[in-house]
């Protein structure tokens, strides 16, 4: 059965053309130009995942996004004009797993959304024990909720927001190699130099800071032309919507083998 996507955006031709490119993608796609026809739209279907705009014409797509995190059990994915840095930890304390700028290409936004689908279709567990206890000793544990990166020592440095999104973005790869295009887009920036050039530098601070804080260095290797890649197990637990009561997920990632509990 294919994927249900909800796109919410109130502009005509990008919802139109949002629509049109997922459904070519394979995804049943539910396109909704406002909060209204967002929670019609609930009353006939459940979203895989729902892809919100923040400035709808009666509604604040980070509400949205909170009341969805709240009440279904989906991905989400903001997809707005807004692109600083406090939007971005808005949208990601509201409950969203991606945020993008809407001039990212529509085939960054499939490339964002398809990890993300991979995440739902896993069972979810209540407990966040039970979801790790088979973890490999030597995993890595990256707290959503609390901001903190701890070895597999148990020793924990507390990220900056930023530090955050690009170590969750690197582990959500499952051990693939990330191009700087890649992350700087995943990071709902543009892809220039510059913003490549302030990656380089952020995962070199982070680096820094990891090996300062705790002892170990930090397991994000870099390759000429292929980019960034997170090389050793890691899970990542405490998501923001665990504020609100929302559900606990766990990915473990390794070069080699991917197991997922979302």
């Amino acid at each position: 059965m294919a994927a249900c996507i909800f796109v919410v955006e109130d502009n005509e031709d990008l919802n139109r053309d949002l629509c049109e490119y997922l459904e070519i993608c394979g995804f049943d796609v539910v396109g909704c130009e406002s909060g209204q026809e967002f929670h019609r739209a609930l009353e006939e279907l459940t979203p895989t995942a729902v892809i919100f705009d923040v400035m709808l014409p009666d509604a604040d797509g980070f509400d949205l996004a909170r009341f969805t995190r709240n009440k279904l059990d989906c991905g989400i994915m903001m997809l707005t004009s807004l692109s600083g840095m406090d939007q971005h930890l808005t949208g990601y304390q509201a409950g969203a797993d991606v945020y993008l700028t809407k001039d990212s290409p529509l085939s960054v936004i499939e490339a964002a959304l398809r990890p993300l689908l991979r995440r739902v279709a896993t069972p979810a567990t209540d407990d966040v024990a039970d979801s790790t206890q088979d973890l490999p000793g030597d995993c890595w544990t990256l707290d959503r909720l609390n901001w903190t990166l701890t070895t597999p020592e148990g020793s924990a440095a507390v990220l900056t927001a930023g530090e955050r999104t690009i170590i969750s973005v690197l582990i959500e790869a499952n051990g693939g190699w990330l191009t700087r295009p890649d992350i700087v887009m995943a990071l709902g920036k543009a892809d220039t130099a510059e913003n490549c050039r302030n990656l380089d530098t952020a995962i070199r601070r982070v680096r820094q800071k990891i090996s300062k804080d705790t002892g170990a260095e930090l397991p994000v290797r870099t390759a000429y032309g292929r980019g960034y890649a997170f090389t050793s197990p890691a899970v990542i637990v405490g998501d923001e919507a665990e504020a609100d009561g929302g559900s606990t997920s766990a990915t473990t990632a390794s070069a080699t083998k991917v197991r997922t509990n979302a």
